[in-house]
């Protein structure tokens, strides 16, 4: 029974934190029903359990693994999601579409509507590559390589470093094209203003960034949508470098 409670404690975290799974989409009642039959499938993949429900400083401690290893294991995969949304309220900002922004109770912060519409388009993206099932794959073989409450946290923490540096400059670089665009808008604005001083520069300025915006965003979003299965591979891939880096020592 321990061994079966550390288990949906992982299998919770992950869920809690993983793309796709962490939506608020998907209803609280699912994930938790999901992660109680997900760790009852793979109770039989785990090694036994060292641990003693009569010592319950060890439990808590094992909880405390295990719950680490879930987040950590979830926001491995989260992080390309931060990445490309990073890019996208860039975007939006650069396009003006900050003075509009909605609140977007999927998220629980406000966005503005291209950040909204790339990063449901990556979404959708890693849904059709069978995200999902990545993820559920990816938690039974930490199962099977990690015994319960014995994960080294500390092993991976190189690899998560370099991971969230790559993705961020993959942000940056996706953001890139219309960052530089816009800053080319900026100086023919100033141009303008300099040779058309009675022109109000601020009623037009919003419309021609916004229209700007728009067309880079048709232009640009079928090379952006073309790269995201395979930044969505190497992330699983990572996923699996990292829970390999969690495998106890001894």
């Amino acid at each position: 029974m321990v061994g079966l409670f550390l288990i949906f404690v992982r299998v919770g975290a992950v869920l809690l934190s993983a793309p796709f799974f962490s939506h608020t989409a998907v209803p609280v009642r699912v994930r938790i029903l999901f992660a109680i039959l997900l760790s009852f499938a793979l109770s039989g993949m785990s090694g036994p359990v060292a641990l003693s429900i009569d010592n319950p400083v060890a439990l808590m401690a094992a909880v405390l693994v295990e719950v680490g290893t879930g987040l950590t294991i979830g926001f491995v995969a989260q992080f390309l999601f931060w990445s490309v949304q990073f890019a996208a309220e860039i975007l939006g900002f650069q396009m003006g579409l900050s003075l509009a922004q909605v609140y977007a109770p999927s998220e629980g912060l406000a966005t503005n509507p291209i950040g909204r519409f790339i990063s449901l388009g990556l979404l959708m993206v890693f849904i059709l590559l069978d995200g999902p099932q990545d993820i559920v794959r990816a938690i039974a073989l930490s199962i099977q390589v990690i015994p319960p409450g014995e994960a080294n946290l500390a092993g991976p923490s190189g690899e998560l470093v370099k991971w969230a540096g790559q993705l961020f400059s993959v942000g940056v670089r996706f953001a890139a094209p219309f960052i530089i665009s816009f800053l080319l808008v900026e100086f023919s604005l100033g141009i303008f203003a300099r040779v058309v001083p009675q022109a109000d520069l601020f009623s037009l300025g919003l419309p021609i960034k916004l229209m700007a915006g728009l067309g880079l965003t048709l232009l640009f979003s079928r090379a952006l949508f073309a790269a995201f299965p395979g930044l969505i591979v190497d992330t699983m891939e990572t996923v699996q470098r990292i829970i390999a880096g969690m495998t106890p020592i001894f």
